[in-house]
């Protein structure tokens, strides 16, 4: 799901039992399991300026909101409540159905003191930073 001024680099998905990078296109024959965004930030003048800020889900961050939730004691329709956020939205994040937007995940992360995502820092995941992450269809095509 795209958030205003994200713009997709990269998807982090589980095909075939492997874990690999992949664009939009070839993200949908496995399970994806998290995806890189290029935050745009404008400046006065009113032209974009590519601020990479690349971020991935922690594995089972459904199950880490959920412990964190009832460890805190709360139900869910009142850390729906806390958050402004509805209860079922709530329960499709602990059941991994649906990834939180940067900044929903940034609230749950400081309202439950837990961290369910994790910047990616690496600069050599199979690509450079001028063209961004190398996909499978990028390696196909070097074949």
């Amino acid at each position: 799901m795209n958030y205003a001024g994200e713009k997709p680099i990269s998807i982090e998905a589980e095909i075939e039992g492997t874990l690999m990078k992949v664009c939009d296109g070839c993200a949908k024959y496995g399970k994806i399991k998290g995806k890189a965004f290029v935050k745009i930030v404008y400046k006065d003048t009113k032209k974009p300026e590519v601020k990479e800020q690349e971020y991935a889900y922690v594995q089972d961050y459904g199950s880490i909101v959920k412990k964190a939730r009832e460890r805190l004691g709360l139900k869910q329709d009142e850390l729906a409540k806390k958050l402004n956020e509805k209860e079922s939205l709530l329960h499709q994040i602990e059941s991994e159905h649906f990834k939180p937007g940067l900044d929903l995940a940034r609230k749950l992360e400081k309202q439950l003191h837990i961290k369910i995502i994790q910047e990616i820092t690496d600069e050599n995941i199979l690509g450079n930073k001028s063209t961004g992450p190398m996909t499978l269809g990028d390696m196909m095509r070097k074949g």
